[in-house]
C-alpha cells in the first residue's frame, strides 16, 4: 500500500512539473494538449480526447485547429450540437481552410439554417470554384432554400468535375425529388446504379427513391442488392428491417433487426429490437434485451424506462418501483416523469398526474408530451376548460399532433361546441385519413350542426371499417333521428347495445327515439334493463326518471332522482329534474317534508337532502329561510358544491357580503369546473365586484356550455359593457333577447343596449 502512495506521489509531482514547464509557454502547452487528444483519437478514447482539445481551446480560445479537432471529437461521439459549434468557430478563425468551411456548412445544413450553409459554400467555391464538395453544398443549401433550379444546376456541375461519384446522382435524385420532379428523379438514382453497379450506397438511395413512390418490390430487391454488396451494414439491416415494418411483414423485420442488433451491438440498435418485440407482443424477448441493458450506465435510463412500461400491467407495484428508481438517479428526467403521470392517469389519480405534468411543464415550457398529459389529467379531474386550454396549448407547440386533436375535438363536442369540433376533427382526418375515431368525431359536429349531407359522407366513410363498432350504429342511430327515419334509427341504436351492452350513447338514443315515437313502455323496458347491471350509475338513474316521468309513473320517477342524488349530490341537473318534478305536481311542501326527514334518518344522504330543501324553499320564494338552509348545509360540509353556488347566488343578489360570496362561488366553481351555472355565478360576483375581465372569463364559459340560455348571454353582454368592449357587449345582449324577448331581465338588457352608441 505504501508503493502505491508512492508511485502516486512520484506522477503527481511529474504533472506538475510538465504543467509548470508549459505554462511560462502557452504555445507549446496548448500544442501539447492536442498532440495528447490526437493520441486519444487514434485510439478511438473520444471521451478523453475531448477533454484534451478542450484544454487546448482554454489556453488559447482563437486556435483553429484545436476547435475544429474537437468538432470532429463531438461529432464522431453523436454530439452535433457541440460538433457544430466548434465548426463554426474553426471556419471562423481558419478562413482559407476549405475543409473546416465545408464541415461548418455541413453541420448547417443538419441543422436547416441554409442561409449560413449557403454562406459557407460561397466561401469554399470563391476559392476553388470547382470543389465537388463545395458544389454539392451549395446545391443542399438552394434546396433547402427552395431554389430547386438553382441547386440542380450546382449538382449538374459537380458531375460534370466528378461524373464516378454516384454520391452526386443521389444528391441530384433528391434534389428533384423536392422538386416534384419524379421522373428526373428516378433517372438519377438509376443513373448512380449505373455508374458503380457495385456500389451498396447507389443501390440503397435507388431503393429509398422506389419505396417512397411505392414501387414496393423494386425497393426490397434493391435494399436486399445493397446489402449483398455490403454485407456488414448495419444501417442497411436496419432499412431491410423497417422497410418490412412498414409492409406489415413481421417475421422478415424481426430477422433483419436483430440482425441489425447483433452487428451493430449498441444501444441504439438493441433498444431498436427490444421496442420492435414489444409491438409484437413479444415482452419476454423484449425483456431479454432490456434487463442486461439497465445494469449499464447509458442504458439504465431508456431501458428501465421500457421495463417499467412492461410491468405497469404485469405487476403494477413493481413499475412504480422501477420509475421511483429511475426518478431516486436522475429527478428531472422528463419522460420518467411523464411516464409516472401516466401511470397516475391510469390508475384514475388525475390530480397526482397533474402534479407531475405541471413540474415537467415548470422545467420545459416546450413540452409537447407535458401539454398532452396535462390535457389528460385536466380531463380526468373534470376541468374540461383546463383541459381545453392544455390541447390548444399543445397544439402552438405542435399543430399536427393527431391525438391532441382529436381530443380537443371531442371535448369541443362534449360541450356544444360543434364548429370547434368540426374545425380540429377535420384538421385530424387530414392528418389521418383512414382513422375511424376522427371521422367519428367529425360525424357527430357535423350532425351537431344538422349539416346532413355532409354527416352522412362521413358516415359512408366509416361504414367501410366500422360496422361492428357500436359507436358507429349510435353515429347511425343519429343521423337517422335528425333525418327524422325512427325506424332506422331505432334499428341502428339497437345494434350498438347488442355490441356494447353499456353504452349509455346507445341507450338515451333509443329511449329518445322510443319516447317521440310514443313507445315509453319500450324506453322504460331498455332503462330498467340497464339499470338491472348499473343500478347506481347516475346518468341511467336520471333517464330513468325522465322516462318514468313521461309515463306518468311519479313514484318511480320520484325515487330514481332521489336515488341518483343519494349516488352524487353535486349533480344540478339532478336537482334540477327533481325541483320541476316537484313543481309541475304542486309538490313541494310534501317534498320538503320528505327531505327533511331523509337529512335526520340518513347522515350519508343529509347534503344532498338538505340542499333539496334549500332548492324548495327558494322556488317558494322563502329566500331567507333558503339563506339559512345553505349556510347549515356548508357549516356541516363546507364543500358543499351545489349549496355553496346557491348561497354565492343569493348573497350577490340580496346585497349581501361580495368577499363571502365569491369565495363560496370559488369553492362551488372548484368542485363543478364543467358547471354553467358555477361559472355563471362566479363570473355575475366578479361583475359586481368590479372585475371586469375576469367576469368576462368566466361569464364566458358558461355562454360556452348554454348558448340558449338568455339570461347568461345578458350577464356576459354586461360584462363586455363594463370591460370597454361594446361590440361584444352588443352581440351578446342582442342575442339574449333574441333567444328571449320577454326574458326575466329583458328591459335591463334593452336599456344597456340603448347606451350604446354607433
Amino acid at each position: 500500500m505504501r508503493n502505491r502512495y508512492k508511485v502516486s506521489g512520484i506522477a503527481l509531482a511529474l504533472v506538475a512539473v510538465f504543467a509548470s514547464s508549459c505554462s511560462k509557454d502557452p504555445q507549446k502547452l496548448k500544442r501539447k494538449y492536442v498532440e495528447s487528444g490526437d493520441a486519444y483519437a487514434a485510439k478511438n478514447n473520444w471521451p478523453e480526447a475531448i477533454v484534451q482539445y478542450r484544454n487546448a481551446v482554454a489556453v488559447d480560445g482563437s486556435f483553429g485547429e484545436a476547435r475544429f479537432k474537437l468538432g470532429t471529437a463531438y461529432q464522431t461521439k453523436g454530439d452535433y450540437n457541440n460538433a457544430m459549434r466548434e465548426y463554426i468557430r474553426a471556419a471562423d478563425l481558419l478562413p482559407t481552410n476549405i475543409m473546416a468551411q465545408l464541415r461548418a456548412g455541413q453541420m448547417l445544413l443538419l441543422a436547416k439554417q441554409y442561409p449560413e450553409a449557403k454562406a459557407r459554400a460561397i466561401a469554399i467555391l470563391e476559392k476553388e470554384p470547382k470543389n465537388t464538395d463545395g458544389l454539392i453544398l451549395m446545391g443542399n443549401a438552394l434546396a433547402g432554400l427552395k431554389d430547386f433550379d438553382g441547386a440542380i444546376t450546382q449538382v449538374e456541375q459537380a458531375i460534370d468535375k466528378d461524373p464516378t461519384r454516384t454520391l452526386l446522382y443521389e444528391n441530384l435524385g433528391l434534389v428533384h425529388l423536392s422538386k416534384g420532379d419524379k421522373t428526373a428523379a428516378e433517372t438519377a438514382f438509376e443513373r448512380a446504379v449505373q455508374v458503380n453497379p457495385k456500389s451498396a450506397s447507389a443501390h440503397a438511395g435507388l431503393a429509398n427513391y422506389y419505396w417512397s413512390s411505392n414501387q414496393l418490390p423494386e425497393a426490397e430487391k434493391e435494399l436486399k442488392t445493397a446489402l449483398s454488396l455490403d454485407p456488414k451494414s448495419a444501417q442497411l439491416m436496419r432499412g431491410l428491417g423497417a422497410f418490412y415494418v412498414s409492409l406489415r411483414r413481421a417475421d422478415d423485420a424481426e430477422r433483419y433487426l436483430r440482425m441489425y442488433a447483433t452487428t451493430a451491438n449498441d444501444l441504439v440498435s438493441k433498444l431498436t429490437l427490444a421496442d420492435f418485440l414489444l409491438s409484437r407482443g413479444n415482452n419476454d424477448g423484449a425483456i431479454a434485451i432490456l434487463e442486461p441493458l439497465a445494469k449499464e450506465k447509458d442504458g439504465f435510463a431508456p431501458a428501465t424506462l421500457r421495463l417499467a412500461a412492461i410491468e405497469f400491467d404485469l405487476h403494477r407495484a413493481h413499475a412504480y418501483e422501477l420509475i421511483d428508481a429511475l426518478l431516486k438517479t436522475a429527478p428531472q428526467n422528463e419522460r420518467a416523469i411523464l411516464m409516472k403521470a401516466r401511470f397516475f392517469i391510469n390508475d384514475k389519480k388525475p390530480s397526482d398526474a397533474l402534479a407531475l405534468t405541471n413540474q415537467v411543464l415548470k422545467a420545459n415550457p416546450q413540452s409537447a408530451a407535458g401539454k398532452y398529459l396535462q390535457g389528460e389529467a385536466f380531463e380526468g379531474m373534470g376541468s374540461i376548460d383546463e383541459a381545453i386550454t392544455a390541447y390548444q396549448d399543445l397544439l402552438k407547440l405542435k399543430p399536427s399532433d393527431f391525438s391532441g386533436q382529436v381530443r380537443l375535438a371531442g371535448l369541443y363536442l362534449a360541450r356544444g361546441d360543434f364548429a370547434g369540433a368540426e374545425e380540429q376533427a377535420g384538421q385530424a382526418v387530414k392528418l389521418q385519413p383512414t382513422s375511424g375515431v376522427a371521422h367519428a368525431v367529425l360525424a357527430k359536429a357535423l350532425l351537431g350542426q344538422n349539416k346532413l349531407n355532409l354527416a352522412e359522407a362521413e358516415v359512408a366513410s366509416l361504414a367501410k371499417r366500422n360496422e361492428r363498432s357500436d359507436e358507429f350504429q349510435s353515429i347511425v342511430g343519429d343521423m337517422y333521428f335528425a333525418k327524422r327515419d325512427l325506424a332506422r334509427a331505432r334499428t341502428a341504436y339497437q345494434s350498438a347495445l347488442r355490441l356494447q351492452p353499456d353504452s349509455f350513447e346507445a341507450l338515451t338514443g333509443l329511449v329518445k327515439v322510443n319516447l317521440i315515437d310514443h313507445k315509453v313502455e319500450a324506453a322504460r323496458e331498455s332503462v330498467e334493463a340497464r339499470l338491472a347491471a348499473a343500478p347506481t350509475d347516475v346518468n341511467v338513474l336520471n333517464l330513468a326518471g325522465t322516462v318514468y316521468t313521461a309515463q306518468g309513473d311519479g313514484p318511480k320517477a320520484e325515487a330514481a332522482f332521489k336515488k341518483a342524488l343519494d349516488v352524487d349530490p353535486a349533480r344540478f341537473d339532478t336537482y334540477s329534474q327533481l325541483a320541476t318534478f316537484y313543481m309541475m305536481r304542486n309538490r313541494l311542501d310534501d317534498a320538503k317534508r320528505d327531505f327533511e326527514e331523509v337529512a335526520r334518518r340518513q347522515p350519508k344522504a343529509a347534503v344532498g337532502a338538505q340542499t333539496m330543501v334549500g332548492i324548495i324553499l327558494s322556488m317558494q320564494h322563502k329566500t331567507a329561510d333558503a339563506r339559512k338552509q345553505y349556510e347549515q348545509v356548508l357549516a356541516a360540509d363546507p364543500q358543499a358544491a351545489v349549496a355553496a353556488n346557491n348561497l354565492a347566488w343569493d348573497y350577490a343578489e340580496s346585497g349581501g357580503n361580495l368577499d363571502t360570496a365569491l369565495s363560496l362561488a370559488q369553492t362551488a366553481k372548484a368542485r363543478l369546473p364543467n358547471s354553467w351555472e358555477a361559472s355563471d355565478t362566479l363570473g355575475w360576483i366578479y361583475y359586481k365586484k368590479g372585475l371586469a375581465t375576469l367576469a368576462v372569463t368566466a361569464l364566458h364559459q358558461s355562454a360556452d356550455k348554454a348558448p340558449t340560455n338568455p339570461t347568461v348571454q345578458y350577464h356576459l353582454g354586461l360584462a363586455y359593457l363594463k370591460s370597454g368592449d361594446k361590440k361584444a357587449a352588443r352581440k351578446f345582449l342582442e342575442q339574449a333577447l333574441k333567444l328571449d324577448p320577454k326574458f326575466e331581465a329583458a328591459d335591463d338588457a334593452r336599456r344597456a343596449l340603448a347606451t350604446i352608441k354607433g
